[in-house]
């Protein structure tokens, strides 16, 4: 199963969004959970106009866009879009991902 940690301020603005683990719903290379994970990890971390101002890891099974300082910054949508991507993939695919909001 594919953990998602998302850590929220005290203003519900988004600071981190940690993915762990395998979806495991097929066999490897056809895993279409995890392909879709990945790609809503990847794409969003692209889309980061000033990656700069994150921590960005992205390995197999195991993911991280954090924030270097708190507070609203200029890429706060695109951090909202992956969250509500990855709630979305959680709302059809529940026995594969589990997605926790702190």
């Amino acid at each position: 199963m594919v953990k998602v940690v998302i850590e929220k301020d005290e203003q519900e603005i988004i600071n981190s969004i940690k993915v762990n683990g395998h979806a495991c719903s097929n066999e490897e290379g056809k895993d279409l959970v995890c392909a879709a994970i990945s790609a809503i990890m990847v794409g969003g971390a692209n889309a980061l106009k000033n990656k700069s101002d994150f921590e960005i890891i992205l390995n197999k099974g195991n993911a991280l866009i954090k924030k270097k300082k708190t507070g609203k910054c200029e890429d706060d949508k695109v951090m909202l879009t992956i969250v509500t991507q990855l709630l979305t993939i959680e709302e059809s695919y529940s026995k594969f991902i589990k997605v926790q909001i702190k």
